[in-house]
Formats: C-alpha cells, structure tokens, sequence
C-alpha cells in the first residue's frame, strides 16, 4: 500500500495536481479539467485510480479529499513544492552555496513557489533586475540585505529615503563603509529619513549575496559553491516567497546593529 500511494500522488502530473487543487475544497470535474487542462476523459481515468485508492470521494457532483487524503496530502505537499523549485531550476541549485540559510528555511524552500533565474547579460552586470527596479517605484515597503557592493544601490537606496518608504537595509561592514565613504549624500540621506533603518551585520556570520523583499518581489542572490558571485538571481511574486524572505532578511537582522 506504501508504493501504491507514493505511485498514485507521484507517477501522474494530473493525479498530483488534482490532489493539491482538492487541498482548497471540493471541486466538480469541470473545476477540476479547468485549472488542471486536461480532457474530461483523461481526468476521469485520474479521479478513478484515486477513488480507488480511497484519497478522494464523491459527494453529488463534487469530488473532495477523504481524511486520509488530507493527512497525506498534507505530509506530501511541502516535498511536492521543493520538488517543482529544485527541478525546475536544478542546475542553478547545484550550484549555489546555500550555506548561509537557517534549516528551518532550507526545509521550506518550496515556499519560493514558481521562480525565475535572472541572468543578466555583460551589458547590464551591475544593474538590478527590472522587476526589482520596476517593484521598487511602486512598493511602500523594504527589507533589503548586500554583502557585496552594486553600484548602482546607493542612489536606489536614496531614492527609497527620501519618498519615506518603510525601509530596512542590512549591510555586511566593508559594504556599509563604502557607501559611508564614497556616497555621502545618498549615505545622509538614508540616516536623516524618519521611516529608514540602517544596520551593519555581523561579519562573522556566514551571509548571502543579497536578499529584496518588497511588496509584489522577492529577490535572492547566493553565491556559488566557488565562493564567487556570478550575478545570476532568484526572483519570485508570490506571497509565500516573500514571507520565506522576510523570515531570512529577519534572521540577518539579529546579528546586526543599527546605525544611529
């Protein structure tokens, strides 16, 4: 019975699929053909093999989880949501040094949800992502984290200052100094906003590349296993990525102190 369960959640894209939408409520076969795209005949095969295996039942025209579905299901879901992260982006993921992530995270990773692997090209190295630049102009709310040093932050920074956005900003100390030093206009300006926190982070802690949550975004960025920084970044909308990342951003935020 083991196997048979493992094989009727995991060996049929419609059957898994059909499972999660059941986690929300019950659903009719046409709720179910429309947000799974699949022919009535095939899902009906699917919603057979399930019944049968005693995950769903039928209750008029609706079909829904039975207890015992819901207890697999839901033991099942979390590792179904890393899968569909990891695999879909596997070579990325082998590659990234993820040391710097608390356990408990590293077990939600699925909460990324549906990601996109931005890899800018040699003309636009330094710059941040359109999503983020076109998220920071609309978003009243920031957390963000660099343990490197993008040349074109300071003036985003600034810029985030001085419309009083709600904005947090972790700098690893060589990066803090830089930007002291170098960019003082934008440095005041991020210390004389009301609504702008500052905070250098312990350098004794192991860190990411950099971590963005705004209202619509997450962004993420690892270094890889060489210890390098190659400029490829994670960017996800959803809402439970950008919960994952206030949790990290958060993490860094007690090994750091403010800046008065």
């Amino acid at each position: 019975m083991k196997t048979e369960l493992i094989s009727t959640v995991f060996l049929s894209e419609k059957r898994k699929n059909t499972l999660i939408m059941l986690l929300n409520g019950p659903a009719t076969i046409d709720e179910i053909k429309q947000s799974i795209n699949g022919t009535t005949s095939a899902i009906m095969a699917q919603v057979k093999i399930l019944l049968e295996q005693g995950l769903i039942e039928q209750e008029d025209d609706e079909y829904r989880l039975t207890y015992i579905g819901q207890i697999v299901l839901k033991k099942i879901k979390p590792l179904i949501e890393t899968l569909n992260v990891v695999e879909g982006n596997k070579e990325f993921w082998d590659s990234r040094d993820l040391a710097a992530v608390p356990e408990n995270l590293l077990d939600r990773i699925g909460d990324l949800g549906e990601v996109i692997i931005h890899e800018p090209d040699l003309n636009h190295l330094f710059e941040p992502p359109k999503e983020l630049l076109t998220s920071l102009k609309q978003t009243k709310n920031v957390c963000t984290f660099y343990s490197y040093f993008c040349p074109t932050c300071p003036n985003n920074y600034s810029e985030l200052a001085k419309k009083e956005v709600n904005y947090n900003l972790i700098l690893t100390k060589p990066v803090y100094e830089r930007l002291r030093d170098e960019y003082t206009e934008q440095y005041n300006a991020i210390l004389e906003s009301q609504n702008s926190h500052l905070y250098i982070c312990d350098e004794n802690i192991i860190t990411p590349g950099a971590i963005s949550v705004t209202d619509n975004l997450l962004l993420l960025s690892f270094f890889n296993k060489k210890g390098f920084f190659d400029h490829k970044k994670v960017i996800s909308f959803e809402e439970s990525a950008r919960e994952w990342g206030r949790e990290f951003f958060m993490h860094y935020k007690e090994f750091s102190e403010e800046v008065q």
